[in-house]
Parts: structure tokens; sequence; C-alpha cells
């Protein structure tokens, strides 16, 4: 495959003559994706790329066209796809472009997080959607609408308007909010999934400082909220016993652009035992810890 795609980014390299080229070369790809293979939108979902809603015309002497007669002569459309993905990352990658665009700032995100010693992403859900999401990943409300998934998700209401989005917290659940869904429904059982922090540096995120849906947050533009100096508001302040991982308020959210692959699931945590998903392989723990206010457990349980 190595040859192939070294012999196909040569050709493609070629006619991709500068940045807005290449950009739309790669729109044109990844929304054409968006219409394929759940694997394929994936990749199209967390590409850090503003897809098309509407499917490109394109002209005949188009780089699009010439990808894919150069794909066709090497098999089927089903049997190309890695190659196929491959080749979009490369390009992206050494263009700098979608996700890997703003480098140097995501170095210093990286640089924080380092600092910080921020070793894992949080999200909960009820424990009947964990399967699913170590299948295909987390989807947001708007992306498993696309897809028909339906997830018995925890925030109906979204008032942060960002229902593209995937809502993490930094270091500890976002402890108010993970007590209202479980007081709302005792019956119902609850999962808190740990994730990578390369998120914060490798995907499309948003930083808020608060919770997500409150006036301030919702109202501000994706800009305010993005790169490394809206990650350092997170940690304004900071009181009492809080860890230097630990954002000030513990409503801070991260949100994520619409799909996070499963890669980025470290393990999932319960607080008690359950045969509810006894049928994965995948990294499960109990642990209480992350069931309780923060205070209570930074000051009972990660001391």
């Amino acid at each position: 495959m190595q040859n192939e795609l070294e012999d196909i980014l040569r050709i493609l390299n070629s006619v991709l003559i500068d940045r807005d080229t290449v950009l739309e070369f790669v729109r044109n790809e990844l929304s054409f994706a968006n219409k394929s293979s759940l694997v394929v939108r994936n990749f199209a979902k967390s590409s850090g790329i503003v897809i098309k809603e509407d499917l490109p015309i394109l002209d005949l002497d188009s780089p699009n066209i010439l990808f894919s007669t150069l794909l066709s002569s090497r098999g089927s459309f089903q049997s190309t796809i890695e190659l196929r993905l491959k080749i979009i990352d490369e390009i992206m990658k050494s263009h700098e472009i979608g996700n890997y665009s703003n480098v140097d700032d995501k170095g210093v995100i990286k640089a924080i997080c380092k600092e910080r010693g921020i070793k894992e992403l949080i999200h909960f859900t009820k424990i009947e959607n964990v399967i699913s999401i170590l299948d295909i990943g987390l989807n947001s409300k708007d992306y498993n609408g696309e897809i028909v998934k339906r997830h018995n998700i925890n925030d109906r209401d979204r008032f942060d308007y960002r229902t593209h989005m995937i809502s993490l917290s930094i270091s500890y659940p976002n402890d108010k909010m993970f007590y209202k869904n479980r007081i709302n429904d005792r019956s119902q059982e609850w999962a808190v999934l740990r994730l990578s922090p390369s998120i914060l540096w490798e995907l499309d995120c948003l930083f808020c400082p608060a919770n997500a849906a409150s006036s301030s947050i919702s109202s501000a533009n994706d800009n305010a909220l993005s790169g490394s100096r809206a990650l350092k508001k997170m940690f304004n302040k900071q009181t009492g016993n809080l860890r230097v991982c630990d954002p000030t308020d513990s409503q801070a959210e991260i949100l994520v652009n619409s799909h996070i692959p499963t890669k980025y699931i470290e393990s999932v945590v319960l607080e008690k035992e359950t045969e509810t998903i006894l049928d994965t392989s995948f990294n499960i723990n109990v642990d209480s810890g992350y069931f309780h206010n923060r205070e209570y457990a930074l000051k009972y349980y990660f001391s």
C-alpha cells in the first residue's frame, strides 16, 4: 500500500497547486464521503473540515476526478477505502488543514496539558449506550440523528445550542449535571468514559470555562472559545483543594465537533458491578469515586 500511496500522492500534488485548491479538493472528497459508509463518514466528521451540505458538481479536469480515476484502476470503491482515507489524511497533514491546522497553537495546548498533568477527559452516559459507543465512537446529537442511531441521550434540551458537538469534562465529570441526570431516574445505570487528553490538540474543540448552556457561553462565538487562550481561561483563579489539572468551575466543558473515534476511549468506569455490559472485552473498571460531588471526591478519593 505504501508504494501506491506515494505514487498517487506524487500525481495529485502536481495538480494541487495552492492551499485553496487543496482545501477545495479535500472538502469535495469529504462531502462525498459523508454520504458513504460509516467508517468513511466518521473520518469526515472528525477531520476538522467544514463539509458541504450539498454534493459538489465537479469539473472533468478537477483533482477529485483525477483521484477517483487513479483509485478505480486499483480496485472497487470498497476495496480502496483504506487507501483513499490514508491519502486524504496525508494531504491534510502535509498542507496543515483541518485538524492539522494551527500547528503551533496545538503544540501550546499539548504543552499546557503536560504542565498541568491533564491525563483524562470525561464523558458520562447511560450504560445502555456503552456497547454502541465502543463500537462506533462518540457522536453528537445531530450526527446520531443523521445515521439514525437512537442513543438514549442525557440532555434533550441542549440549551448550549451546539447540538453538533459532544460534551466532555477535564479530569472529573460535570458533577452538577451528572447528579441531576442520575436523580431524575434512579433506576437508570450510568457509566463514565475516560478519554485521552490528546483529543484537545488533535480534534476540533471549544473550551468553555463554565457550563456550555450558560448565557455567556452559548452566546459566545466559536473563535472566542477556541485555542490555547480559551483553554487557559478554564483554570483561572483556582481555589480550595483543586488539583492543577482541575478546571476552576466543576461545570466547565470541552465541546468536540461531531465525532470522537473509539481510539480515544481509554476505559469505562462503573459505580458498581453490573451484568449490563458483560459482552465486551474493553477495559472496564469499578470506581465509585467518579460518581460524587467533585469537592468530596477530591478530598476522599483523589487526594
